[in-house]
């Protein structure tokens, strides 16, 4: 469960905390308030890529921290990072040059708080609709409904081995050479990788030890130097202090004032005494590693310089390796010759046929549970005539040429499209861009709803997910968000005040000026607040008596009447 959101320099944001319940989450506001800024503050600090251009004008960084509670379902990498009580916080840091993330205090790769925390959580951003028409996120909606992953990347294998083969086998000789030579700086590349031996325990953290050794190192000079000063030179400081308080001894009894001055120079030798066994002591505990500095140095520029060669950053290293891992898998059949590469590609490709016939069956028999469940959702989003079903269209059939399978490409031998008929009678038509943005976002939140049953995120997160749908099926919409949040928390960035007046929680983001700059801000409302904001997104401002006894009905109905 994500507890609380904190924005410090965040574009819009100067300082300001959100702060999260379970069930569900209404976030309101005025458009360009700043609302779906924080969805991607979340993911920055889920280990998202990019964000140098959300610190805020005249700052030097901005930050953000976001804290979760460990649940009971979190799979084993997440639980890994949560501290005493179950605590994960999240920290970022995001400056012009760079920056730093943090779990718990402890320095962390964004790669690897992306493979930790992002499967917990379920992002549906505005162009989450657009996304539903790409026939490929259909076919990841699918598989994940169906639990096809390992179907999927059987094929995958089978596909992309006997497509390797087929185009080393159609290649000249300019491009055997050039894939060849691209093999050449894979293995390269890799064994440099492996020779690198990033450590994601120390490595990380590099540059903050160099920083803290270089103070080390700066004052344990400073104090031999001064040591120096004090014991060395013709002649030594010490020493002349001690032959001045001889000399003075000697005439004390003649002189008063000499004697006072003898009595000077012995406590000033006794603070030297002292000063330079002090000076000793920070010498010796300072500098007691003094080519530890140079090793870390030296380590930190070759990891530094081997992903600026490869075009990452240098915690995505093992990342790169696993990358390069596959390109010299898939390019080390060109090795081969060519006899020896069509006898491999007669033996592949039934394979990848095989493989590819069992994933088109099992997507069958998931289409028509998903369609099922997705029918059920809609006829309680006020489309009970609806229709959402799959269609297949197979790109290879029994019959055909065993290459022709090589053109169906790496995600199965059919061609699968999500249709749906909005109203009884009408012909179903593919879902796509055509549709209203009511109907898109119904449809949408139906698959969320029917995909929730095999796949439960601890967290649904819904950027305007109800945009384009009207005041008359706002209702139908809060009441399926309030069903979703029953068995995990659900944060919904709204419009619509039937779903703000059903949420457990309503936050609201507002903008001030001050001193002549913008900034924004995040308020949990309560009573009277809530029941004004709630009005206002009824019937705008002014808010009239008319507005304030509907928005005291919707929140009686949410069962949060005051």
């Amino acid at each position: 469960m994500l507890r609380s959101l904190e924005l410090e320099n965040f574009l819009l944001f100067e300082k300001t905390e959100f702060a999260f319940s379970p069930g569900l989450t209404a976030v309101s506001g005025e458009t360009g308030a700043g609302k779906s800024l924080v969805a991607r503050a979340l993911g920055l600090a889920l280990g998202g890529r990019g964000g140098h251009d959300a610190i805020r004008r005249g700052c030097p960084a901005a930050r953000i921290r976001a804290v979760f509670q460990a649940g009971p379902g979190w799979p084993g990498a997440a639980r890994e990072l949560a501290g005493p009580g179950g605590e994960v916080a999240v920290e970022r840091t995001i400056r012009p040059d760079g920056g730093g993330l943090t779990v718990n205090g402890k320095a962390m790769t964004a790669h690897a708080v992306r493979l930790a925390l992002t499967p917990l959580v379920d992002f549906a951003a505005q162009n989450e609709q657009a996304r539903l028409a790409d026939p490929g996120r259909q076919l990841e909606l699918l598989d994940a409904y169906g639990g096809l992953a390992g179907e999927r990347a059987a094929y995958a294998r089978a596909f992309l081995a006997a497509e390797s083969l087929a185009r080393r086998l159609r290649a000249g000789r300019e491009e055997r050479e050039l894939v060849r030579l691209r093999l050449e700086r894979a293995r390269h590349d890799l064994a440099e990788i492996a020779e690198a031996k990033f450590d994601p325990a120390s490595d990380p953290g590099l540059e903050d030890a160099i920083r803290e050794l270089a103070d080390a190192a700066a004052v344990a000079q400073a104090a031999t130097e001064a040591a120096a000063l004090l014991e060395t030179g013709e002649p030594p400081a010490v020493d002349a202090l001690a032959q001045a308080r001889r000399t003075l001894e000697r005439l004390a009894g003649v002189s008063p004032r000499l004697a006072g001055a003898g009595r000077g120079l012995a406590s000033a030798l006794e603070l030297v005494g002292a000063a330079l066994g002090a000076l000793s002591a920070v010498a010796e505990e300072t500098g007691g590693e003094p080519g530890r500095l140079d090793g870390l140095i030296a380590r930190s520029e070759k990891l530094k310089a081997l992903a600026k060669r490869l075009g990452c950053q240098p915690g995505d290293l093992p990342e790169a390796g696993k990358k390069l891992a596959r390109e010299v898998e898939e390019l080390s059949g060109w090795d081969a010759g060519e006899e020896e590469a069509r006898a491999r590609l007669a033996a592949l490709l039934p394979e990848a046929i095989r493989t590819g016939l069992i994933l088109g069956e099992k997507r069958r028999l998931a289409a028509e549970r998903l369609a099922e469940a997705v029918n059920r959702e809609l006829a309680g989003l006020g489309m009970a005539g609806a229709g959402f079903g799959t269609s297949f269209e197979p790109l290879w059939r029994e019959g055909m040429p065993p290459e022709r399978a090589l053109e169906a490409g790496v995600s199965g031998l059919d061609e699968v499209a999500f249709f749906i008929s909005p109203n009884p009678g009408e012909p179903a038509a593919a879902i796509s861009g055509e549709a209203s943005g009511g109907e898109a976002s119904r449809a949408m939140l139906a698959l969320k709803a029917a995909l929730s049953l095999v796949d439960r995120p601890d967290l649904m997160f819904l950027d305007e997910i109800d945009a384009g749908v009207g005041a008359r099926l706002g209702r139908e919409l809060a009441l399926k968000l309030r069903e979703l949040a029953r068995t995990r928390q659900v944060v919904v960035i709204t419009h619509l005040p039937q779903i703000a007046a059903h949420a457990d929680v309503h936050l609201r983001v507002s903008k001030h000026v001050r001193d002549g700059r913008t900034s924004a801000r995040a308020e949990r409302l309560e009573a009277e607040r809530r029941l004004r904001e709630v009005a206002s997104m009824i019937h705008g401002e002014p808010i009239g008596g008319a507005a304030l006894r509907q928005a005291r009905e919707m929140l009686a109905e949410g069962g949060n009447a005051k």
